[in-house]
């Protein structure tokens, strides 16, 4: 019985789990949680990389004696750049920092958000890789010209690991970069940004072994016989392997967590002005499996308004007692009118005050400001499940199809609130879990790559059978 070791990056706290198959079941075991921030650094907000990295090697060589493999996914858009001989040149900036907005400015000057969308198939975004690209080049043109590859985050680690310099497709379909149709750089947008080719790393595949760690750059871990495997770099494109929205037509995937990431498997993807009339993105999953669905900010503003909340009421307020006021909430009243649009860039941002947003949001549009603090809560729910039911019905528009399930993964999914009322709400069955996805879907892929088992389904099949899974 080989083991592997997922290392699952979110944007605020990173995990290693172990994972290995036994009696037909993945069991996950989690032997790593840090908690990780974003600093100011030179003007700008940065990742903490060096207490990332130093985290990831740490764990990795207390559990060197139990695992065969290690593999990597994160959150998408992120990168760093390393000079000619492979150095790091400047700690990765973060999608929140608000700069970003200028590379975006830059862009649309040169060409309209349309021509770029039907160029890459990707939701314009002001974080995406592109306009962060283009305000690095602005800001710190020494930088970008020291820069010989940018490698998406888990690729940077993976380099940093085993020595490996590649693109591994699903986290470069994040990007703007990616054209989704050809799967190769868009060779116009790199002539009409004036972009070097020679930075952005060669394609791959996940599912394969980029080599081991006593080939990387990691000194300490050069005594150590672990293979690295190129998983899905993209946490979201790990996470939706493991739901049915893969192989079955009728059926949707929610991954809930900071970020909702709500859509379907599309049969090839959809560059079309009205898929960016209605704001969707196209993205890989594994095996290039075309992805058509929308980023929605998730559960961070109610995790925002919870932490403010929780300092002015001088407690803690534990889940219990949110959805036993919510669903107490909703016998009373069936609907509420004073909802918010969770697209709204300042729920999304990191210096937004939540309660603070929520009202202004309410008093331009002359809607009611809740009179007690737990109200809120209802208000960032309703809010989220009417906006998955406006994807859904822009969804079955561009396709002609109808959908009855929705298969949600993250910790949302753990929510019987939330998953009860997406089921009330879109008039659909909901399938929650597993919880665990991305982590999952990193550990199925490691096992596949080093012959742990022989096929993916035989994977799923397995992780089916040992996750909790629930249906509403």
């Amino acid at each position: 019985m080989r083991k592997v070791l997922a290392i699952d990056m979110g944007a605020t706290s990173i995990r290693g789990i172990i994972g290995y198959t036994e009696d037909g079941k993945v069991r996950l075991r989690e032997v790593m949680r840090f908690a990780h921030e974003i600093k100011t650094s030179n003007d700008r907000l940065r990742w903490d990389f060096d207490a990332l990295l130093n985290k990831i090697v740490q764990t990795i060589r207390e559990n060197a004696d139990e695992i065969t493999s290690v593999g990597i996914d994160a959150w998408g858009v992120d990168f760093g750049l390393l000079s000619e001989d492979g150095t790091l040149l400047e700690a990765p900036v973060s999608y929140r920092d608000p700069a970003h907005q200028e590379g975006f400015s830059e862009a649309v000057r040169v060409l309209p958000e349309k021509e770029i969308f039907t160029e890459t198939g990707t939701q314009i975004m002001h974080i995406n890789t592109l306009f962060q690209l283009l305000t690095l080049r602005k800001r710190s043109p020494e930088v970008y010209e020291r820069a010989a590859k940018l490698l998406m985050l888990p690729d940077l680690l993976q380099y940093l690991l085993c020595g490996s310099v590649q693109g591994e497709e699903t986290i470069l379909s994040t990007t703007q970069l990616l054209n989704l149709k050809t799967g190769d750089y868009s060779e116009r947008l790199l002539r009409a940004f004036d972009l070097d080719r020679s930075k952005l790393p060669p394609i791959g595949k996940a599912g394969r072994i980029s080599g081991r760690v006593r080939d990387g750059r990691i000194a300490s871990l050069r005594d150590l016989d672990i293979e690295v495997v190129s998983v899905c770099g993209h946490d979201t494109a790990s996470a939706v392997l493991l739901t049915r929205a893969m192989t079955e037509e009728d059926t949707m995937f929610l991954s809930c967590g900071t970020w909702s990431l709500f859509g379907i498997r599309a049969e090839s993807p959809d560059l079309s002005e009205k898929a960016y009339e209605k704001g969707l993105t196209n993205e890989l999953g594994y095996g290039s499996a075309p992805l058509l669905f929308k980023n929605l900010t998730g559960l961070y503003l109610f995790e925002k308004y919870k932490a403010g909340c929780e300092k002015r009421l001088g407690r803690r307020l534990s889940f219990d007692e949110i959805t036993a006021y919510v669903e107490a909430s909703c016998e009373r009243e069936e609907s509420i009118r004073n909802l918010i649009d969770m697209e709204d860039p300042r729920f999304g941002s990191e210096e937004t005050d939540a309660k603070e947003a929520i009202d202004a949001y309410l008093r331009e549009r002359g809607l009611a400001i809740p009179e007690n603090e737990m109200e809120y809560f209802r208000i960032i729910y309703e809010s989220m499940v009417r906006k998955y039911a406006e994807v859904k019905a822009a969804l079955e528009e561009l396709t002609g199809r109808k959908y009855r399930k929705i298969h949600m993964i993250g910790g949302g999914a753990r929510s019987a609130l939330l998953c009860r009322l997406i089921a009330k709400r879109l008039s659909v069955t909901v399938i929650a879990g597993p919880y665990e996805a991305s982590a999952l879907g990193n550990v199925l892929l490691q096992l596949y790559a080093i012959g742990e088992i022989g096929s993916l389904e035989e994977g799923l099949r397995a992780a089916y059978c040992s996750q909790e899974m629930k249906q509403y």
